[in-house]
This record gives structure tokens, sequence and C-alpha cells, in this order.
């Protein structure tokens, strides 16, 4: 039987590999252009390789961008400041706080205190500002370009392919839901999820930034490929009707209610369960998904039966208006399972 790394494993060599390769590279470019401090070139790689492409090339525009505001300010702040360690000192503290100030309020510039500290506290007397000002430049440009390419042609990880996963966990996640409030209203009993669905909630959120990569990478002409925004907008529909079942679940419906529309509802929540299924499916393979048809039939028959019931009299108004909030958020829920394949179609 062949020998089959896990999935984490493998990525975790591929990354390795592609790391490696790039800090060769680096070094050896660095030592052909002759550029005396080549070492933050690769300290840029290290800091900028993340594990897709999409990842890697947000992290390498967000350090040059860095980079040339710490190092733009950093210059102009040696050559006013006297070679003198008060003075030094002064300028270090009044910089560093300007630069935190600015990426408190754009995080996209979270390197440039640490940039005008280098410049101002590494210059050497001998290099002109403006030479050592263009080499830190040119050092962390080299190091993320070279980042980004090693990303792009050696095991390439795109973005992409990394958000489908994740929103394939999340589909997964949600049917596991489902499946677990329909064996709740089965036993008729209370249901407590509300762990799951604050994890289930983190994990969507957690999602966008994957998303953002795959636009980045997108934007910049590294894939052909587009991603709906659909997508993740209908997950969190899902997600907040899972949520809103939950919290109508915490306390078990009347009896009366149940024996009419108690198997209607538990079959329409495994039905919804089976459309997370199909939809991650068609998602990682391009099955198209499929709604049952059936149990969405049966369960409007159930709450028509209940509504004009005897039972449906005898039961309180708060009670009544719990089942038929279950019975909205079901109805809205097949209407965004239905939009999420047609979303998912587009990205075909």
């Amino acid at each position: 039987m062949p020998f089959a790394l896990p999935t984490r494993n493998r990525l975790a060599l591929a990354q390795t590999v592609r790391v490696m390769a790039a800090c060769l590279a680096t070094y050896g470019l660095t030592g052909l252009l002759g550029l005396k401090q080549g070492y933050w070139a690769i300290f840029t790689v290290l800091i900028v390789m993340q594990g897709s492409l999409g990842a890697t090339a947000t992290a390498a525009f967000d350090r040059l961008l860095a980079t040339i505001a710490g190092a733009v300010l950093g210059g102009a702040v040696v050559m006013v400041t006297p070679r003198d360690p008060v003075a030094v000192g002064a300028s270090l503290i009044v910089m560093s706080g300007v630069l935190t100030f600015a990426a408190v309020r754009q995080p996209r510039l979270r390197g440039a205190a640490l940039t005008s500290a280098i410049v101002l506290l590494t210059r050497s007397p001998d290099i002109p500002v403006g030479i050592f000002v263009i080499d830190r430049i040119i050092e962390i440009t080299l190091g993320g370009a070279i980042g980004v390419m090693a990303s792009r042609f050696i095991l390439p990880v795109r973005s992409r392919g990394a958000m489908i996963a994740r929103f394939c966990e999340i589909l997964t996640t949600m049917a596991k839901l489902l499946n677990a409030q329909a064996d709740t209203v089965a036993r008729g009993e209370a249901l407590v999820s509300a762990e799951a669905n604050i994890a289930l909630r983190q994990s969507l959120v957690a999602t966008e930034a994957v998303l953002n990569d795959a636009r980045r990478e997108r934007a910049m002409g590294l894939v052909r490929e587009d991603v709906s925004d659909g997508i993740p907008r209908t997950l969190w529909r899902i997600r907040n009707g899972i949520a809103q079942i939950s919290q109508i679940l915490r306390t078990p419906f009347p009896p009366n209610a149940m024996a009419i529309v108690g198997p209607a509802v538990e079959g329409m929540l495994r039905a919804h369960a089976q459309s997370a299924q199909d939809a991650a499916s068609a998602l990682s393979d391009g099955a198209a998904p499929v709604q049952d048809s059936q149990a969405a039939e049966a369960f409007e028959r159930a709450f028509v039966t209940l509504q004009h019931s005897d039972e449906a009299r005898a039961i309180p108004f708060d009670e009544m208006g719990r089942v038929f909030g279950m019975a909205f958020t079901l109805r809205r829920m097949q209407q965004d399972f239905h939009d999420l394949g047609e979303r998912i179609a587009e990205c075909r």
C-alpha cells in the first residue's frame, strides 16, 4: 500500500520547499547585484511568504508599502537629526509614535516603524542617506518579488482553492448542526448548541480573509478564475438561519404540535443538511446540488394540517409563534440553499 502524507504535512512540505528555493534565489541575486545589506531581502522573503499565492502577494505589497513609507520618513529624519545620542533617541521616539499611530489607522503600514528605525539606527555615515534609503527599498522589493514568484511557480497553492476548501468545511459543519437539530426534534428535547454556532461564525469570519486574498490574486492578474461574492453572503444567511433555529429549539415544542409537524420539521432539517453536503460536493468536484422537493412538500402539508386542526386552537399563542417561526426560517433557508446553488454555478 503506497504511503500518503496527511494533507497538512503535504502543505507544510510544499511551503518548506518554496521558502528554501526563494531564500536560495534571493541570496544569489543579492550577491550578483552587490547589495551590501542584502540580508534584508532574505528577511522579507521569510516575512511575506504565506501558505497561498494570494496571501503572499498581499503580504509582499503591504511590506513594500510600509517599507517605502518608513524608509522615506526615516531618511528625512536622518537628514535633519544631528549624530548625537540624545537627538537620535528623541527622533526615534517621535518617529515611532507617528508611524505607530499611522499603522493603527492603516494596518498596511504596520512595518513602517520598523523600517524607519532601521534607517535611523543602522545607516553608516559613509553612505549618503538617499543611497541608503533606495538600497533598502530595492532589497525589500526584491525579496517580495521573489516570494511572490516562488509562490506562483513552485508547488503553487491558490487562495481560491484554499477558500473553496474553507467553504466546504463550513458547509460540512452546517450539515452536522442541522442533523443535530433534527435529532433534537425527533427526541422532543431541548437543544444546546451555542458553542457550535459561535465556532461556525468564527469560521466564516476567518474565511473572509482568504476571500480577500483570492480577490487580490485576481486583481493582480495572477489567476483567471473569479470568485462570487454571493457565496459567503449566502453562507452567512444560512448560518443566521441555523442560529435562529437553535434559539427556537432551546425549548421543546408542545407535544400536540409536534405530533402533527414534528416529523416534517425533522425531515426538512435533514433535507437542508443534505443540501449543505451537496453544496460542498458541488464546490469541490463540480457535482450539481439537488434539493429534496418531497421533504418540502411534506413540510408544507404538515403545516397546512396544523393550521386547520383543533390542536392548533389549544396551543398557547407564544408557542404557536415559535412553531410558525420555525416554519418561516426553514422556508427561507430552503431559498438560501437554492441561491447558494446558483452562486456556485456562476463560479464554474
